[in-house]
């Protein structure tokens, strides 16, 4: 499966096997720390992990700008920090795929940083570049 909700390069963060321990427990803590500041139920969490539909809700986005936050690929005030996208990226993955995602979910802005983060997280799923939240 594919690493976690590091958007951009989350999106682009590469197999779950490439993840260290340490990165795998710090992702797990950005997770509960962030459905606990969301309200977001983890039901819908795993069924975003699962590839299912899910519909994004005003938690839900907000909780999906939580965790780009955390991991750096969003900065404080909503935007995309696609620098940082690109530095998660593991360099092994196909350029012109990762390209192709960037350019795609980098354009998706909402009226606040909460909507961003639904909407990057979305474009993520819709183009299967991430299965999120492990």
């Amino acid at each position: 499966m594919k690493s976690f909700a590091v958007v951009f390069a989350f999106c682009f963060v590469g197999a779950i096997a490439a993840l260290t321990e340490e990165q795998k427990t710090k992702l797990k803590e950005y997770k509960y720390a962030c459905i606990t500041e969301t309200g977001v139920s983890e039901d819908v969490i795993e069924s975003v992990k699962r590839g299912e539909k899910v519909t994004f809700d005003e938690k839900l986005n907000c909780f999906s700008a939580c965790m780009l936050k955390k991991v750096g690929i969003m900065n404080a005030d909503g935007t995309v920090n696609e620098q940082v996208a690109r530095a998660k990226v593991p360099k092994d993955l196909p350029k012109d795929k990762v390209d192709q995602v960037i350019n795609t979910c980098k354009a998706e802005v909402g009226k606040d940083s909460c909507e961003t983060g639904g909407k990057v997280l979305a474009c993520l799923m819709k183009t299967k570049a991430v299965s999120v939240l492990h």
